[in-house]
């Protein structure tokens, strides 16, 4: 009998270290990049003038950027981002006509819990 309690307090015990690790839901990255419009290294020959970056999770209207340059430098977006928060948040802005180069996507959200999410993405107008 005695053996019998301490084989149910040890299972007792077992399931307890192991409960933490069973009952928590599925967790998902906050504010990371989901698509890309253009996608990143993408070849694009019909570029519609706007940069579009999806997002998971809880991203915040604090200070984000989304910046386009040229291979030289230059800034070529207009300057007119928008952010719209929602369970896919999307970062968009427009940018000038755009000639036959390559081109680099800077991005920069803050997630509400104060996560900074930034990154590079590369797009190339072909002739």
């Amino acid at each position: 009998m005695h053996t019998e309690i301490m084989m149910k307090a040890k299972h007792f015990f077992l399931a307890l270290l192991l409960l933490p690790a069973v009952s928590q839901q599925p967790a998902y990255a906050e504010g990371v990049l989901m698509k890309a419009q253009p996608r990143d290294n993408a070849a694009v020959s019909n570029f519609d003038s706007q940069v579009k970056l999806w997002f998971s999770g809880n991203v915040g209207d604090r200070a984000p950027s989304l910046v386009v340059l040229d291979d030289k430098g230059n800034r070529v977006d207009n300057a007119d981002l928008q952010l719209i928060i929602d369970d896919r948040s999307e970062l968009s802005a427009t940018t000038k006509p755009l000639t036959p180069g390559n081109y680099i996507v800077r991005y920069r959200v803050v997630t509400e819990d104060g996560l900074v999410v930034s990154g590079v993405s590369r797009f190339t107008i072909k002739p």
